[in-house]
């Protein structure tokens, strides 16, 4: 009954089922099979079911399948047989083993169904396959198709290509997600906004949107020009989300479509903004997408040969288009773009670029072309503004001193405009096209700083940063560079550019430097200037108290104390004298001097000063060097330098001392000298040199190196300062081991040389005094009545006022008064200068000598070089004053 019942069960069974002996031999064959195969249930047992197969039945599908069966082994597969009447099927083979409950083999059972038409259809479905697959492969563009849950389940190779992946990397939806994509104006952009993402969200196609990725194997950013669109199904669910993109960073857009059929691929070219085609070379049969009408005006045509598609060229350029593509077809190039001008819809001639995929049979003859031609006209526009504005930029860094860059923080890709890299004087063979490949050039020392520096201001807020830092030049030597630069921030504050600009200042900070110096030593001498007006105060009452006290003919023991306390009263004068000069208050008396004759004058002495093992050499330039100097100063400062350079070479040497004329510029030396010409006085020595830290302080006075006794540290002070006042500077250079050269700088005079220079005044005798009468003022009382006592002793009345009020009516009720002897400082609103004048101007004739121990008012020097007042420094002795009066009275 069971067997029965199972045997009912196998009959009602829709797949053919079959059973064997051990030996293969068919004992049963239910009634689907035989339907199946045509034959009768009695044609059938007895025999092996190897009796189905035939000439095209696989090979080795019948080898797996014996071998299974000698193994006693299970089989699953797929097999063509024929049937009886001749007709080939395919079906789905099952072979199961049967075995006793000992585990012998006793025979099969075969289980087979009928799968032709899905075979059909399988293979229908594997051409069209193919057919999309030579599509998708091989278009310009970047094609994923994502499935609804956001898995990807195609990417394309210029997809891969576009989007950084290797041809061995998974292409997965995670993979693609964590490019790393931007907006447009360079902002990251979520996962959300990306265009497979907006399609799933809106279910709407996303057209022409601009995405920026950073693949791995591109140093930069890749702009894509990016088409999403939905995929329906028969129930409206998205079953399918395709995305298009073409690289428009460098303007090649392949255009493609990536579809299953007719239907997908006219979707796909849809999605693009590019005019795609498809020609039939043979029949004529043309196929162009809705972009043809914006390109051309016109609705695509059905039919259209290669030859009148050159129609649609401007006719200066169809000959050299239709040769082009021509040409390739012979050389059976398979990719072929070209542009060309067209005549646009709106009117004017625009630019469009074709690119064509050109398909040969097998006899290598041309059947079909697909390509896609995009408008490039506004492109175009926007690369010649580009080219013009870039020009403009390079016009601007040729013309300016600095070096401009740019710099991209997250690339670390450094631009550079024009040649400031020259400039700098760097190795162009070593431009630096990274930030960290700049970073080399900064010497050891400022690396760190500079680095760090520059990190802080990108992580920070800030949108300047400025430093200074040195750079090696290709010579070696150091550069002093101020690098100053602006940082552009994204919205989220991250750096997403910086431009900036390199300039040298190495010779400006030298000129600030020089000015900072020049400024420290004005302010000394201002402090110089007013100890030693002091000083001669006291000096003036030592002096002159001593003077009177040798004229009484003192004990010898007396007079060698006295003569003692005259001396150190001298010194102390001549040292206050420098002092003076250094500060620029030393009052001189310029003339005008050919420097080369005062040099060779000089000479003498500074041979005199030299040692015996020091060599003079001169070198004197030919043509005159007229300079409006003090003749005594000027000797004064070449003595104290050559005496400086003896000091500085104890094992002897050589000094040189040179004369010539040169120009200084405009910008050169500013805040330091003026424009204009000069002279130039410089000495050099072959001594033992100065480092910088002493060569920088050497104009500072009682500055010196020497040893305790064996200097003031005056002498160079006072060349700075004699320099300084006559509208020059002086300029040291010092190399330790190597020697030093002092260079002075002196204003040349246009006015022609005395020829009375260099003789000395003949002495003038005394007159006698006749009781003149001599108006005095002096705020010290000491001096004041030293002063009155040597007037008496002379032959001088002398009249004493306390102040200029109390002076100015002395003279309106004494018109008797001669002379006028103030000094400049004086207590009250007015000073002794502004004294001389009121006088002068009510009373002509009256004669005037100003005194005082400080010539620190601008307006006294310019009196004195008028000559309209007589001076006598302080302090000064009995004798000056006597001659200086007579020589008054006596004009």
């Amino acid at each position: 009954m069971e067997k029965l019942f199972r045997r009912e069960v196998i009959e009602a069974i829709g797949h053919g089922v079959i059973f064997s002996d051990a030996e293969q031999l068919i004992t049963y064959a239910n009634g689907s099979f035989c339907e199946l195969t045509g034959y009768d249930r009695s044609e059938i047992v007895g025999r092996n079911c190897r009796f189905l197969q035939g000439p095209d039945t696989d090979p080795e599908t019948r080898v797996r399948i014996r071998k299974a069966l000698a193994a006693g082994q299970p089989f699953e597969g797929e097999i063509l047989n024929y049937r009886k009447d001749g007709k080939p099927f395919w079906n789905s083979l099952s072979i199961t083993p049967q075995r006793s409950k000992f585990g012998r083999l006793i025979g099969f059972v075969g289980i087979t169904r009928d799968i032709t038409e899905r075979k059909v259809q399988r293979q229908r479905n594997i051409q069209l396959e193919e057919q999309f697959r030579m599509i998708f492969e091989n278009i310009g563009a970047g094609v994923v198709v994502h499935a609804p849950d956001g898995r990807t389940e195609r990417v394309n190779p210029e997809a891969r290509r576009l989007l950084g992946l290797s041809s061995s990397a998974e292409a997965t939806a995670e993979n693609i997600r964590n490019l790393g994509y931007l907006r447009e104006d360079g902002e990251p952009m979520p996962i959300e906004e990306l265009p497979a993402r907006r399609v799933a969200a809106t279910r709407r196609p996303v057209r022409r949107m601009t995405v920026g990725l950073k693949p791995a194997d591109i140093p930069s950013i890749r702009w894509l020009n990016c088409n999403a669109f939905p995929i329906f199904g028969f129930g409206g669910e998205i079953t399918a989300i395709v995305v298009t993109f073409t690289d428009i960073t460098h303007q090649r857009h392949y255009k493609v479509e990536a579809q299953r059929g007719r239907e997908r691929f006219e979707l796909a070219s849809r999605a693009t903004n590019s005019l795609v085609f498809d020609m039939n070379l043979i029949t004529g049969e043309f196929w162009g997408n809705e972009n043809f009408l914006a390109v051309f005006g016109s609705e695509p045509p059905s039919r259209l040969t290669l030859v009148e598609s050159f129609e649609f060229v401007i006719e200066e350029d169809r000959e050299e288009y239709s040769a082009a593509l021509m040409g390739a077809i012979e050389r059976r190039e398979e990719r072929v773009a070209r542009e060309f001008r067209y005549l646009r819809p709106s009117g004017g001639v625009g630019v469009a670029q074709t690119e064509f995929m050109i398909h040969y049979d097998a006899a290598g003859e041309p059947f079909r072309i697909v390509g896609s031609t995009r408008d490039l006209t506004e492109l175009r526009r926007k690369e010649e503004r580009l080219a013009a504005s870039e020009e403009r930029l390079r016009i601007v860094a040729e013309l300016s001193s600095d070096m401009l860059w740019e710099l991209d923080p997250r690339t670390d890709l450094l631009w550079r405009a024009g040649d400031g890299v020259e400039r700098l004087g760097l190795d162009p063979s070593l431009a630096p096209y990274s930030g960290g490949i700049w970073h080399d050039f900064i010497i050891p020392e400022d690396r760190q700083r500079v680095v760090a520096s520059f990190c802080d201001a990108l992580e920070g807020t800030v949108d300047r940063w400025q430093e200074e830092y040195r750079i090696e030049r290709a010579d070696g030597s150091a550069l002093l560079v101020e690098d100053r630069a602006a940082i552009i921030r994204a919205s989220d504050g991250r750096a997403s550019r910086v431009v900036g600009a390199v300039r040298d200042i190495t010779e400006s900070r030298r000129l600030e430097d020089y000015i900072r110096e020049n400024q420290s030593l004005e302010a000394l001498g201002k402090l110089t200037g007013g100890v030693a007006h002091d000083f001669n105060n006291m000096l003036m009452i030592i002096m002159g108290n001593t003077e009177m006290l040798l004229e009484e003919e003192p004990r010898a023991d007396v007079r060698e104390l006295l003569e003692l306390i005259q001396n150190a009263a001298r010194n102390g004068a001549e040292l206050t004298s420098r002092l003076l000069s250094f500060a620029r208050q030393q009052p001189l008396a310029p003339q005008c001097l050919d420097i080369r004759n005062r040099i060779t004058q000089a000479a003498k002495l500074i041979r005199h000063a030299l040692a015996e093992n020091i060599t003079l050499e001169l070198d004197i330039a030919d043509t005159p060097l007229n300079a409006e100097v003090d003749p005594s100063q000027f000797d004064n400062a070449l003595v104290n330098l050559a005496v400086n350079a003896r000091d500085a070479m104890p094992d002897g040497g050589k000094v040189s001392l040179e004369a010539r004329a040169t120009s200084v510029e405009a910008g050169r030396l500013d805040g330091i000298l003026d424009p204009g010409e000069y002279v130039v006085i410089s000495l050099a020595d072959t001594g033992t040199g100065m480092e910088p830290e002493v060569a920088s302080r050497v104009f500072e006075p009682f500055f010196t190196t020497k040893p305790i006794g064996d200097g003031t540290g005056l002498g160079l002070s006072m060349v700075f300062g004699f320099a300084k006042q006559s509208g020059g500077h002086v300029f040291i250079d010092s190399t330790p081991g190597e020697g030093t050269r002092i260079d002075i700088y002196l204003p040349q005079s246009r006015q022609s040389v005395p020829a009375s220079e260099g003789t000395e005044p003949a002495e003038t005798a005394l007159p006698a005094s006749d009781r003149a009468r001599v108006l005095m003022l002096e705020n010290d009382e000491h001096i004041r009545r030293y002063v009155e006592r040597i007037l008496e002793t002379e032959g001088y009345a002398a009249i004493v006022a306390k102040d200029a009020k109390a002076a100015l009516a002395r003279l309106e009720h004494d018109p008797g008064i001669t002379l006028l002897f103030t000094e400049v400082s004086l207590a009250g609103d007015m000073n002794g200068l502004d004294l001389a004048q009121a006088a002068r101007e009510r009373f002509p004739a009256l004669k005037v000598l100003v005194t005082s121990g400080s010539a620190n008012e601008p307006m006294l020097r310019e009196k004195i070089e008028q000559r309209e007042f007589a001076w006598l420094p302080k302090p000064f002795s009995r004798r000056e004053l006597g001659e200086c009066l007579a020589e008054i009275l006596q004009e």
